[in-house]
């Protein structure tokens, strides 16, 4: 049954696959270090010896069984290859039917993800979103929040920064993609390099809970303000979960907070540059004023090269590679 069927039917415990019922699959959008695909079920000791090169592969077809059935999805396996895992000779003939399982198994799982679940979409709304694919929606979202934006991040209304969220999305060209509705944002209570040296590793095992006591326990030192603190994030429903978990949205919302910072870094020289020019007619060469424009333009210039690297030499080949993965 597991292998058609992604049950587990063993009363007298022989079967080599155990099933740890105390984690749900509500921990991979809650939990940072969600165990969830790796410990729900798997492999005992003992293993028979016949099974041990394809232990594997029986254990990741059920696993993928029982993740449609938790969606409801009534999986159809043809009577003709059930009956063949118990009727096969001496011949190895098992092995090709484990294997014609696992294919089934996993083609049916990723259509159920891409048809139904509109995986593709989510993914390509990430890159809109958290990666900045879609500027405009950030240039004005950016314009209309400046004001609680550069409040502390203690003194910030969620509430308020999501509504003008949702305004930007609506103005713009956001407005006719349906997923943008699951956008949400929030406030973080440290700046992005005390949450990296908090992670220190983004392998590490961390839970949820324990990643927001580091915030809390390493006091801000920095006088930082919602424009070093503000993150997207998004809602990601069962079994898209299980492709982005809280873990992988959480690499998605490193990245959007440096490339915000550096959005927000590029506007300031921006501006700083245009106060400048009103000085144009002050012409000595060497003066400060003069040294301090050429500065902000090369700083400006900087910027702008750092993020159209980040966004189009690095997000952009990789988040292209990844989605035509699928």
């Amino acid at each position: 049954r597991w292998v058609y069927e992604g049950v587990i039917d063993d009363p007298y415990g022989e079967f080599f696959i155990a099933e740890n019922k105390s984690l749900q699959k509500e921990s991979l959008t809650q939990d940072y270090d969600a165990k969830y695909w790796q410990q729900r079920y798997s492999l005992k000791d003992g293993i028979p010896s016949f099974l041990n090169n394809v232990a594997a592969t029986i254990l990741t077809t059920g696993k993928y069984l029982n993740v449609m059935r938790e969606c409801g999805h009534n999986v159809q396996v043809s009577l003709s290859e059930n009956s063949k895992l118990t009727s096969f000779g001496s011949n190895h003939q098992y092995l090709e039917c484990i294997k014609s399982a696992y294919d089934f198994a996993s083609g049916e799982l990723l259509t159920l993800m891409k048809d139904k679940y509109d995986l593709i979409g989510k993914l390509r709304s990430l890159k809109r979103y958290l990666l900045l694919d879609q500027g405009d929606f950030l240039v004005h979202f950016m314009d209309i929040a400046r004001e609680e934006l550069t409040k502390k991040p203690e003194d910030i209304s969620v509430e308020k920064l999501q509504s003008l969220v949702d305004i930007a999305l609506r103005s713009t060209a956001a407005a006719s993609d349906p997923s943008h509705e699951d956008l949400t944002c929030c406030v973080e209570r440290s700046s992005l390099l005390k949450k990296l040296t908090s992670l220190k590793d983004l392998d590490c095992a961390y839970s949820s809970d324990k990643l927001a006591a580091a915030d809390v326990d390493q006091p801000m030192t920095l006088n930082i303000t919602g424009l070093e603190t503000f993150c997207l994030g998004y809602k990601i429903p069962w079994p898209l979960s299980l492709v982005i978990s809280r873990k992988a949205l959480t690499k998605y919302q490193l990245i959007f907070r440096l490339l915000f910072h550096c959005k927000h870094v590029s506007r300031q020289l921006c501006q700083a540059w245009q106060i400048q020019q009103g000085f144009r007619s002050v012409k000595i060469l060497g003066t400060p004023i003069l040294r301090s424009s050429i500065l902000c333009r090369s700083m400006l210039k900087f910027v702008n090269s750092l993020l159209h690297y980040l966004t189009f030499e690095v997000n952009h080949p990789y988040q292209f590679h990844h989605t035509n993965c699928y």
